[in-house]
């Protein structure tokens, strides 16, 4: 059976949903901050927001892989009710309390540990004899998220930080609505999915992976370094758009420059990822991530040097030659430098460099702002980005055209 406008469907849950995280991941230090928390125990919930996602989708994908009765679209709705209950919890509970430390943890996380179970529901529908196109819910995806930041920095400029509790409620109730739309996927399409899901992969540890690869281990580290200041500054971004206006002499509210700095990184980040594949024609992607890496330690230093807003803004288009081509070429970098029989292997190995980079970001970055100026935390990015691309220079020169 054919359903009804499966794709339409699927593209406005994932905007739906990236409205929902651009709150959850752009916005957390600033209400944080503004609820009466130190940077230093803001920095220790946002990593622990972080570490709860690292071990909690895991472990709820296993849930749902050996569960009978909770499948992707029951666990995503029973997550945005949980998402819905606690934001409302949060808009009531007294500044910089205890339980308001708790909560923000426990719904930040609810908001975010039904991501890769959009991507599953593709999958399954695959199977089913449908038609996703994956690429169009991607890129709505991105478009909601660059359009919500800027919307929420608005609102926030405008009503302040208790503006926040209630948008997420707000998206987190419509997300559970537009997934009652989803058609519930066959039996036999579920099945399927998970028998692909449960094939055997290699059981190389990670220890192993390391010696056998020894020549991407620069190219991981270098990941991590660069990820390490991408994160330091959007985790923080506040504070640095605050540092900004100090330094120019601007009244412009924090919140109303940062919606629109994000947006037009989102923005940015569109025609490369969709152009991606042309870009693979023109070069290797080892010759990518080399200039994924000048880039984004270009983007960083003029970040640190950054003078007032409209320059800001111009750095921020620089994401489109950064991250925007650093994100999709680790896909490809994992795939053309690891043997077929350990690729899953070194997937999790180049998708963990963020994971990794977003806790250092988020813990150092909050212990840091406690006895160093803006500049000087910007700074210390900065040479790790540069250490980054360093070590990437080395580490593409040792691969050379050659598999690891």
């Amino acid at each position: 059976m054919k359903y009804k406008n499966l794709n339409l469907k699927y593209a406005v849950i994932n905007a739906a949903f990236m409205f929902l995280v651009c709150a959850t991941s752009g916005y957390a230090y600033n209400f944080l901050s503004q609820s009466g928390f130190s940077d230093g125990t803001v920095g220790i919930i946002i990593t622990a927001i972080s570490i709860c996602g690292l071990i909690g989708q895991p472990l709820a994908g296993s849930i749902i892989d050996k569960s009978d009765k909770i499948d992707e679209k029951k666990f995503i709705s029973g997550a945005m009710i949980l998402t819905a209950a606690l934001a409302v919890l949060l808009g009531i509970l007294p500044n910089g309390s205890f339980a308001m430390m708790i909560v923000t943890i426990a719904c930040f996380f609810c908001a975010a540990v039904s991501l890769p179970f959009f991507n599953s529901m593709a999958f399954i529908y695959e199977k089913d004899g449908q038609t996703i196109n994956y690429g169009l819910g991607r890129g709505v995806g991105s478009g909601a998220y660059a359009i919500g930041s800027s919307l929420l920095g608005q609102l926030w400029g405008w009503l302040g930080k208790n503006v926040l509790p209630w948008y997420i409620c707000l998206f987190a109730v419509l997300c559970f609505f537009l997934v009652q739309l989803m058609p519930t996927p066959s039996a036999e399409a579920e099945k399927a999915a998970e028998q692909t899901e449960e094939a055997p992969a290699a059981n190389l540890s990670y220890a192993a992976f390391f010696k056998k690869y020894g020549k991407i281990v620069p190219v991981v580290c270098a990941l991590i370094l660069m990820y390490f200041c991408h994160m330091l500054v959007n985790t923080y971004m506040a504070k640095i758009v605050a540092h900004i206006l100090e330094r120019s002499g601007s009244t412009a509210a924090v919140e109303s420059v940062q919606g629109n700095a994000l947006f037009i990184a989102a923005m940015a980040e569109l025609p490369t990822m969709f152009l991606f594949s042309k870009l693979l024609e023109k070069t290797s992607v080892n010759k990518l991530m080399l200039i994924a890496s000048v880039f984004y330690t270009l983007k960083h230093f003029l970040m640190w040097i950054c003078p007032n807003v409209p320059m800001f803004y111009a750095v921020m288009l620089l994401q489109m030659l950064s991250y925007a081509v650093l994100t999709p070429a680790g896909v490809y970098f994992a795939n053309e430098n690891v043997a077929p029989e350990d690729r899953n292997k070194g997937q999790a190995v180049l998708g963990i460099t963020l994971t990794v980079g977003g806790l250092l970001a988020s813990f150092v970055g909050g212990q840091l702002f406690q006895f160093m100026s803006v500049s000087n935390v910007v700074l210390v990015g900065v040479i790790a980005s540069a250490a980054g691309t360093a070590l990437m220079i080395c580490g593409i020169n040792r691969l050379g055209t050659k598999k690891a």
